[in-house]
């Protein structure tokens, strides 16, 4: 980087130049086999921060003719942009915020090489002549004039520039397309009017054939006329969404794919409209195309609008929908056609006011994967409506009044599903051998469960996950948890949990992680986590545990996370840590430690002594803390306490020593046997040289 009255330049390659300079170009030149008739590609990125419209330059001339992409950033509210004049290599012009209200002339007229060109985030009422060429640049693929105030565009604005593939006029004010002004731009491919004023399409777009992608959403369209449809049935992306659509043409869903190639996704967004009812698909006609091989795949948005009625047929012309979403509507029921559902992977019906699934609407969905029902008034699971699909890796039940479930009969994809039932009214739960095949998370936060042993969940071989928090479950012994061996995770936090039995959790023996936060829990047995000797963290958080005895969690030998925190805890014995094989970070937030507790806790790990590390996860700056950990100091028998250190020091010390020697008796012992065996070998070799 070369930095000087505030121009920086960078020579990424030969010839190939990054400028950026602060309100006029000065001091710049080129190399010199770089300048004149170069054999070398000459590329300059020049970029101008707090520019005047006609900013004066003292570098070597040829520096404004070399340049290919200019970026600027000024205050004009009317401008001739007078510094184009010389750059007739100019390949990318980016003139954004810089306040322009008017553009005088045709400042682009001689720039034949354009490709692409940004006017957006200025404050343009009007287009003017700014796209009129001399000659028509075949190679300006890319106009944007987004985030301006654009009222109104005349027929011949976009004449010249027929080479166009996309063309940006979203977050404008642009109340109507009456003059066609795109009719010329027959290459067409990207379209934005989104965020404007618009009420009809008037048929601006049928000329543009090749035209794939159309985005419409925000504006106030209130019907898709006839004459429109014509571009609209050949579009990849049809996004009309957030308009005033009431009534919704038959033949909106029929697609035409002549001038596509390969695989594709099609996306029609019709969602936050003022649609009420859904009717039947026009019926496909012997001359339209159809993809047997499934090489175009659709999605479907009619999401928060006001929909009471789909009928049976309504999507009979879309091609292989694969993506359905119909939630926040006001649906009772979801009755159509299963065969034209057959290839939905996602389906949406959150939302609505469903009391039950029509089995024959999901007869046939054998490829669906993710399925909401979420918000609405099912009162059951709907298993029996889901017995053919085979490849389900997410359902959301959330937000029902589902009370029990003694069945599920419905299988998962093979990598595994999650099944998310919360905020149900859910007391009871069973799964029978042979059901619920391939579930590995089950989500049940926020229910009415108070008995853990009505949660029967033993007969899930796949289950690894288990969320049960946010529910009323005051007791745990060795019969409440009915879980499979295969558990790894289990979330109890949220209960009313008080009091946890001896060899509570004696059928997880693969449990990682346990947590029991924000219960009642005040005092903890022994034998309370018997046989979890794979368990890394736990979670105590927030409760009521005055005081803790190491000696308590002695089962606990792979333990890496215990948090303690806000428990008021007053006293904690470590003791029975003192041979725990595993770093232990011990989380004490929010406590009444004493600091000399602390004190020698933290030296004993700091020295080596000890595995245990105190930890925050919120280091305090006020009050009496160690290394950010809150602590109440106290007056202590001084003289015990050190005795107590030094033996356990001393105890640690021998424990070392110990190792020590037992080692290097090992040692000598294999000195000595490797002695002997050579003393023998010496003798049997001197014993057959005898004669």
């Amino acid at each position: 980087y070369l930095l000087q009255l505030g121009l920086k330049m960078r020579l990424a390659t030969h010839c190939d130049y990054r400028i950026q300079c602060i309100n006029n170009l000065n001091h710049i030149n080129l190399e010199k086999e770089c300048g004149g008739s170069s054999n070398y590609d000459v590329t300059i990125a020049l970029t101008l921060h707090n520019a005047t419209d006609s900013f004066q330059t003292e570098s070597d001339p040829s520096i404004l003719q070399a340049i290919t992409t200019l970026t600027v950033f000024g205050n004009w509210p009317q401008t001739k942009l007078s510094f184009l004049e010389h750059m007739y290599r100019l390949k990318n012009l980016n003139v954004i915020y810089s306040n322009i209200q008017i553009v005088e002339d045709n400042p682009l007229n001689h720039l034949f090489n354009l490709e692409s060109v940004d006017f957006s985030h200025n404050g343009l009422t009007d287009v003017g002549e700014i796209f009129v060429f001399e000659k028509r640049p075949f190679k300006l693929h890319k106009i944007s004039l987004s985030y301006n105030a654009i009222v109104e565009i005349p027929g011949y604005t976009f004449e010249d520039v027929t080479s166009l593939i996309e063309l940006d006029l979203s977050h404008n004010m642009i109340e109507n397309l009456n003059d066609k002004p795109f009719t010329n731009l027959t290459n067409l491919e990207i379209l934005k009017l989104d965020h404007n004023r618009i009420k009809n399409l008037q048929g601006a777009m049928n000329e543009l054939f090749n035209l794939k992608h159309l985005y419409l959403r925000y504006n106030e369209l209130n019907n898709i006329d006839l004459e429109s449809l014509k571009t609209i049935n050949h579009l990849k992306t049809f996004d009309i969404s957030v308009n005033h659509l009431e009534e919704l043409n038959d033949a909106i869903f029929l697609r035409h794919w002549e001038h596509f190639n390969g695989y594709f996704i099609c996306k029609i967004n019709l969602s936050k409209n003022r649609l009420t009812y859904i009717p039947n698909a026009m019926i496909l006609d012997a001359g339209h195309e159809t993809h047997t091989k499934k090489s175009v795949a659709t999605e479907l948005d009619l999401s928060g609008n006001t929909i009471t009625d789909i009928d049976f047929n309504a999507f009979q012309s879309i091609e292989h929908l694969i993506s359905l979403d119909v939630s926040d509507n006001k649906l009772m029921t979801f009755d159509v056609n299963p065969e034209n559902l057959s290839s939905v992977k996602y389906l949406n019906l959150s939302c609505n006011f469903l009391r039950t699934l029509q089995y024959r609407s999901f007869s046939l969905m054998r490829n669906l994967e993710n399925l909401d029902v979420s918000h609405n008034l099912l009162e059951y699971f709907p298993d029996q409506s889901l017995i053919n699909t085979h490849q389900l890796r997410h359902i959301n039940v959330t937000m029902n009044d589902i009370v029990d479930l003694h069945n599920l009969r419905i299988t998962f994809h093979p990598a595994g599903g999650v099944l998310d039932m919360s905020n149900n009214s859910l007391s009871v739960l069973r799964i029978p051998v042979n059901e619920a095949v391939g579930l590995t998370e089950l989500i049940l936060k926020s229910n009415n469960i108070t008995d853990a042993y009505l949660i029967q969940l033993k007969d899930a071989p796949n289950l690894v996950r288990l969320d049960m928090s946010r529910n009323i479950i005051s007791d745990l012994d060795e019969s409440s948890l009915q879980l499979p061996e295969t558990l790894v995770y289990i979330d109890l936090n949220f209960n009313d949990i008080q009091r946890i039995g001896p060899s509570s959790f004696y059928r997880v023996p693969n449990l990682k992680t346990l947590r029991l936060s924000h219960n009642r829990i005040q005092n903890l047995q022994y034998g309370s986590f018997s046989g979890l000797s794979n368990l890394l963290n736990l979670d105590l958080s927030h409760n009521q545990i005055g005081y803790l005895d190491s000696k308590l969690l002695m089962d606990l030998k792979f333990l890496t996370i215990l948090s303690l925190r806000y428990n008021n805890m007053h006293s904690l014995n470590d003791d029975s840590w003192i041979h725990h094989k595993q770093e232990l970070k011990i989380y004490l937030d929010g406590n009444d430690l004493s600091c000399n507790w602390l004190a020698k806790t933290l030296n004993n790990y700091n020295n080596g002594y000890s595995k245990v590390q105190p930890k925050v996860l919120q280091p305090v700056v006020e009050g009496n803390s160690i290394e950010g950990i809150p602590c109440t100091q106290e007056v202590e028998n001084t003289e015990i306490d050190q005795k107590y250190v030094i033996d356990e020091r001393l105890l640690k010390a021998v424990q070392k020593i110990l190792e020590a020697v037992q080692n290097q008796t090992l040692y000598l012992k294999k000195i000595n046997w490797l002695s002997i065996l050579q003393n023998a070998r010496n003798n049997m070799a001197s014993n057959a040289n005898e004669p």
